[in-house]
């Protein structure tokens, strides 16, 4: 038989206790995880504060500086953009201003100015030949006996057709003597400076201008057609003053009275002034500028200066 004495317990082996030990302490498994949990967080801040953290900042910084980069960039590309614009915009403003300044007159113009005209007069005569001044002549309906008196009648009516003719051009230089006159208005080359506000008030002290008194002879459609040919010409000009007076007509008549549609054609007398601007050179405008400027001062000097 066996007695529960055989079985004493401090015969048996004892179980080895659970966990393990570390620095004398014994740790459970749940405290061990704990543990490793705890350094495996902290080993995890460490890594990011002493390696992750720094990397950021820098990659922080890296995109900053490209954001900044761009910027400038954009802001280069936009002042470059203002830059070619305002190129474009002066570009446009000087082909503007020299085809304004196309439009005046120019000392070279003015040499030719009587030439033009004497052009534009005889562009109105038609080429009248026997042959020619016959057919207009039966085209009118006049009778035979003007057809063969023709001669002598143009000679009493002065010209049976009338010729179109300059028979007046005058240029007028300004002294300080002439009249509406003064020292002042006279530029250094003989050209009268418009002061007044007869041209308005944008081309005062801003232009020139050279006057010429004329005179021609024209029929009605002549001198309508000169004078619309004027303003074509190249130089910038302005008449002034015109005047027109119709000569005393010849009629001429036979037994029946009064030749309807075969009479020599009136002679209109045509006067104005003819005023051709010229802009004022750089340097004019500059020794204006300079003048205004001095007397400006002048005045605010007497202005401050104390009464006596």
């Amino acid at each position: 038989m066996v007695n529960d004495e055989d079985f004493a317990p401090g015969l048996e082996d004892e179980e080895a206790p659970e966990g393990v030990a570390l620095f004398g302490i014994t740790l459970s498994p749940q405290i061990l995880a704990v543990v490793i949990a705890a350094v495996g967080c902290g080993a995890a801040v460490y890594l990011g504060l002493n390696f992750v953290k720094p990397l950021w900042e820098q990659r922080t910084e890296l995109l900053r500086e490209i954001a900044e980069k761009e910027t400038q960039r954009s802001a280069q590309g936009d002042i470059q953009a203002q830059i070619d614009r305002s190129q474009v915009e002066q570009e446009d403003a000087r082909q503007i201003q020299q085809n304004v300044l196309s439009m005046f007159a120019s000392p070279e113009s003015l040499d030719t100015l009587l030439l033009d005209l004497n052009q534009q007069v005889n562009a109105r005569n038609p080429n009248l030949g026997p042959e020619e001044v016959r057919a207009k002549l039966v085209a009118q309906g006049c009778p035979q006996s003007v057809l063969e008196n023709y001669g002598e009648i143009a000679r009493q009516s002065e010209g049976f057709f009338t010729t179109a003719r300059l028979t007046r051009f005058e240029p007028v230089f300004l002294t300080a003597g002439t009249p509406q006159s003064n020292a002042a208005a006279i530029s250094e080359d003989g050209y009268e400076l418009v002061q007044d506000d007869s041209l308005g008030e944008a081309a005062k002290n801003q232009v020139k201008r050279q006057t010429y008194d004329v005179e021609m002879q024209g029929n009605f459609d002549q001198t309508r057609m000169i004078l619309t040919q004027l303003e074509q010409l190249q130089p910038l000009l302005v008449m002034k003053d015109f005047q027109a007076d119709l000569e005393t007509p010849v009629f001429l008549f036979d037994r029946n009275g009064i030749l309807t549609n075969c009479q020599p054609e009136a002679k209109i007398n045509s006067s104005f002034t003819l005023q051709a601007l010229l802009p004022l050179s750089q340097e004019e405008l500059q020794t204006l500028l300079q003048q205004e400027q001095a007397e400006q001062q002048d005045g605010a000097t007497g202005e401050q200066a104390p009464a006596q």
